[in-house]
């Protein structure tokens, strides 16, 4: 259906499967996204500091999830607490304190389940530092992946780790991230996939970095072989049992 304390010690557990219901998506723009599953909590991935001008944070979560430590991604690396709202956020980052990815599944405040899988985040341009840890975790029947800043093709542990995600957000941007060429090969090596959805790519006006591509040269590309459905808004209704039969790209405007 389409319609409009920083560093918390994971414990390496089993995750429950959950499953049924409806999975509110909201984009807030470069690659903050918030999932909330029918009565779950409000999962917030890669947050951005107020370096990065898009105006839908500070926003609400329970659970805030951070693929790695730079300033768009973690805010409270930076000592910026505000640009998440609640009553006592959880935070996770997937690095370890020595900046290398973790590694193995978390069981997140007894609400969420993920598993870390360890990324360069360095291009084959030498763009981007340092390692993500990209995230696979599931909610009301649908599995989901962040990739982060991910900057290389994925290896056959990473696909392997990744080869029932059904929706995947994935870095587009090239500069600092994969470009729209190497997207397309990383779509093509998770075949499970059935909605791609672009981030992480510049933003007239908004977004600091100037190298970065927009997204229109990803799409542009994506389009010859993939339906590129526009959702004229930023939030958007994912359901187990209507997603589509085969894979698409949706594009979801940013909260404003």
């Amino acid at each position: 259906m389409r319609t409009a304390a920083l560093l918390v010690a994971g414990v390496l557990l089993c995750g429950v499967v959950v499953s049924g219901g409806e999975v509110v998506l909201t984009y807030y723009g470069h690659s903050c996204v918030t999932l909330q599953g029918e009565d779950g909590p409000v999962v917030m991935i890669d947050p951005y500091g107020t370096y990065v001008p898009h105006p839908g944070l500070p926003a609400a979560a329970d659970i805030v999830l951070m693929t790695h430590a730079h300033v768009d991604h973690c805010p409270p690396c930076y000592r910026e607490m505000d640009r998440v709202l609640g009553e006592d956020p959880f935070y996770f980052l997937a690095l370890e304190p020595d900046g290398r990815a973790r590694d193995g599944r978390y069981n997140l405040d007894d609400r969420l389940s993920v598993k870390v899988i360890p990324a360069s985040h360095v291009n084959a341009r030498g763009g981007g530092a340092g390692e993500v840890g990209m995230l696979r975790f599931e909610i009301d029947g649908i599995v989901f992946a962040h990739l982060g800043d991910l900057g290389t093709l994925l290896d056959a542990a990473q696909m392997a780790a990744l080869r029932d995600v059904q929706i995947v957000f994935l870095p587009v941007g090239k500069q600092f991230t994969l470009d729209a060429a190497e997207a397309m090969t990383v779509i093509a090596q998770l075949p499970g996939v059935k909605v791609v959805f672009p981030i992480h790519y510049y933003v007239e006006g908004i977004t600091p970095w100037t190298g970065m591509a927009p997204l229109s040269e990803f799409t542009s590309v994506a389009s010859v072989m993939y339906p590129v459905i526009e959702i004229d808004d930023s939030w958007v209704t994912l359901d187990a049992d209507d997603l589509p039969a085969s894979l698409e790209v949706w594009v979801l405007d940013y909260v404003e």
